[in-house]
């Protein structure tokens, strides 16, 4: 679909209320990182909600133009962060937007995440970021040495008996962040769990942390024993929880002393061409090797050693984590980048930009990014063939219009 247009028409729904809670973690927490246009729309949207029905009337985007003096490109931008922050769901069908909003993490669930908290390090410094979470840091009292009162419920209601099952759809929920996404089709969870002891694989509560420690296992191609052995030297024992910020420190600094030989690599095949060969259809074994290989090891190929330095994959984890590129895109994006740049990779911001482009076009998946590109090419060789039109001006035949550069351009 094309950019946002002020016509377009939306409406705002939720799951829950935002609490003054919620209110409190977004501006302290997330506010550093989405920045304060996201952070507003953030707070538009919710005024728009009718507290009964927990959903907006119909509005066109012109709408909140008005309301936040900017215009409508500013608001699809920060839109956009809020999406990749987990804040918002975006649902389009014949020029109307649905937006759900999501409840944002709690203060504990935030710092813990592995990546968020990571961010907002990055944003205001590790020592504001301590004067943060105090903010949020409770003292309950100690129950050493109580004896717990505490009724169940069996112990006061006595049981009924009933076949009916009162099962109700569409109520209000307390649905919160689900914070970044991505797939992990070939992370073996259960050999992690099993190298892990069993005490501490119980202790560290790995569910909640699945998706950080799965999604740092494959921008880094850390195997899953290699992992394990992560995640039991950063558990902390005092806390009682597994430490993913420190386990997000732990799996770059492993990667910069061993640097992932290409031996570690879980789909070890032929690098692809320099120039990729988009004509996917024809070649399902490109498709299967952007699909399976990490990015460091396809950094390694695309080099031709082992020197890839952590920025540059740190580029590929925050486009799985904050544009929730797939992953086998992603590949493909670092790919065709490194083969356009010749091997000057650029910043993450220049990545981004391509990225929420292809985003808006659909790129899905391997096979639809490779046909992508074959579309670009065809459109540059299209216009690099095109007659030029005189119409009585001296013709400059040694100009030739570049399509494909007015195209990363236009990103830039």
């Amino acid at each position: 679909m094309e950019g946002l247009r002020s016509g377009d028409r939306f409406i705002v729904s939720a799951k829950s209320v935002v609490s003054s809670q919620d209110y409190q973690t977004l501006t302290l927490l997330y506010l550093p990182i989405i920045g304060k246009e996201a952070f507003v729309l953030y707070c538009a949207m919710t005024s728009l909600l009718d507290r009964q029905r927990l959903t907006s009337s119909e509005y066109f985007h012109s709408d909140l133009e008005s309301v936040l003096n900017q215009p409508v490109q500013q608001i699809e931008k920060a839109r956009q962060r809020l999406e990749a922050s987990g804040l918002l769901e975006t649902y389009y069908l014949e020029d109307q937007f649905v937006y759900e909003l999501i409840a944002p993490f709690s203060p504990s669930q935030f710092v813990n995440d592995g990546v968020m908290g990571e961010y907002l390090i990055h944003a205001v410094t590790k020592e504001r970021f301590k004067k943060l979470i105090n903010v949020f840091k409770t003292k309950n009292p100690s129950h050493k040495g109580y004896l717990r009162l505490t009724k169940s419920f069996d112990e006061i209601f006595s049981s009924i008996h009933s076949d009916s099952q009162n099962m109700e759809s569409d109520l209000i929920s307390a649905k919160t962040s689900g914070g970044i996404r991505a797939n992990h089709d070939h992370f073996e969870w259960r050999l992690l769990e099993e190298s892990l002891p069993e005490e501490l694989a119980t202790l560290c509560n790995l569910k909640k942390t699945k998706s950080q420690i799965t999604n740092l296992a494959y921008v880094y191609g850390i195997p899953e024993i290699e992992m394990a052995v992560l995640v039991q030297n950063t558990y902390d024992e005092i806390a009682g929880v597994l430490d993913t910020v420190r386990l997000a420190s732990a799996v770059r600094n492993q990667f910069n002393l061993e640097k992932v030989s290409k031996e570690d690599s879980d789909f070890n095949v032929a690098g692809p061409n320099t120039e990729i060969d988009s004509a996917a259809k024809a070649n399902p074994d490109q498709i299967q090797y952007f699909k399976n290989i990490s990015p460091a090891a396809l950094l390694m190929e695309l080099e031709g050693d082992a020197n890839v330095i952590t920025a540059d994959l740190r580029i590929a984890e925050r486009l799985i984590n904050e544009v929730h590129l797939d992953k086998g895109v992603t590949n493909v994006l670092l790919a065709h980048i490194h083969h356009l740049k010749k091997g000057d990779m650029p910043t993450y911001v220049y990545f981004e930009k391509i990225a929420r482009s292809w985003k808006r076009n659909q790129v899905t998946s391997v096979e639809v990014a490779l046909d992508y590109l074959k579309h670009l090419k065809s459109q540059y060789q299209k216009n690099q063939n095109k007659p030029v039109e005189s119409k009585g001006k001296k013709e400059k035949p040694d100009v030739q219009v570049d399509w494909l550069d007015a195209y990363y351009d236009s990103i830039e």
